[in-house]
């Protein structure tokens, strides 16, 4: 499990920013050359198992070698070998949500002035996740996934896709939460975007009533239920903790939000972004002396 970075594209819902042209694409995830990135392999960890014989069972082969290096927060490599994995059964359920997850994580890690590249990697993170779907509906981490994908590739759309995003956005976690309620992660996108709507200003939320026809609701009391259920179900997650302290901070809470900061810098780091995460709360509780 790794972090989520939601910054929700409703918080951007009305930017300036320009929004460059789009191509047009094809809800059909295609696995060819032009998918898999050039990607340098450490020697010392793959060359040598590509040079052996592959065991019988490929698809597990692969789909380890692909785990392992998502254990490592190599992105790259765990793309290359879950890719691997389709060219052995396309089907692959778990592979497809898997490189839905690295594809967005690997966007999450390119400089932000890499805008294009970035978008590009979004939107084959929502390919493969929505491949997921279709091959299993039941699936709760194809739904978890492409909440995620949808919510950073919004931030690439225009004003009125945002908003359409955002309802997908909250529909596929709903999604996620109805087929797992024990998905912490699902529990943790439904508190973010009810924090991230509640803070809207009203003139946002009836400009978009007015322009795009959605009213959105959200209170920052459903967002603390969302994060206090995510940390019941992983309280070992740091991200669940810095948003529930964001969202006391909404609410004047602050001896609530000093707490949650507090549990972000007591707990170890364990997941790729968490020394930032722990740097950010380290700053919050500063500004409240």
């Amino acid at each position: 499990m790794k972090r989520i970075l939601w910054c929700f594209i409703i918080i951007l819902l009305f930017s300036v920013l320009p929004v460059k042209a789009q191509t047009t694409t094809t809800d059909t995830v295609k696995v060819d050359s032009t998918m898999i990135d050039s990607t340098i392999v450490d020697s010392s960890q793959v060359e040598s198992m590509e040079t052996e014989p592959v065991p019988v069972d490929s698809v597990q082969y692969f789909m380890n070698l692909a785990d392992e290096f998502a254990e490592k927060w190599d992105h790259e490599n765990a793309i290359k070998y879950y890719l691997k994995v389709l060219e052995y059964d396309s089907t692959n359920y778990r592979a497809h949500w898997k490189l839905g997850d690295e594809y967005t994580e690997k966007a999450n890690n390119l400089p932000e002035d890499q805008e294009d590249e970035k978008e590009d990697l979004f939107e084959k993170a929502r390919l493969y996740a929505e491949k997921a779907i279709e091959i299993n509906p039941d699936g709760f981490e194809g739904h978890v996934k492409l909440s995620t994908a949808l919510g950073r590739l919004a931030l690439f759309r225009g004003g009125k896709e945002k908003v359409k995003l955002s309802k997908k956005v909250k529909e596929e976690a709903e999604k996620a939460l109805e087929l797992n309620p024990e998905s912490n992660i699902a529990n943790h996108i439904l508190g973010a975007w009810q924090q991230n709507v509640a803070n809207l200003s009203g003139f946002l939320k009836f400009f978009a009533k007015v322009f795009f026809g959605e009213k959105l609701v959200g209170s920052n009391e459903e967002a603390v239920k969302y994060f206090k259920r995510a940390i019941e179900l992983d309280p070992n997650y740091i991200e669940h903790y810095l948003e529930l302290a964001k969202t006391y901070e909404y609410m004047d809470k602050d001896e609530l939000q000093k707490e949650a900061l507090q549990k972000v810098l007591e707990l170890p780091a364990t997941e790729e972004d968490d020394p930032k995460l722990k740097e950010e709360a380290k700053e919050m509780l500063e500004d409240l002396k």
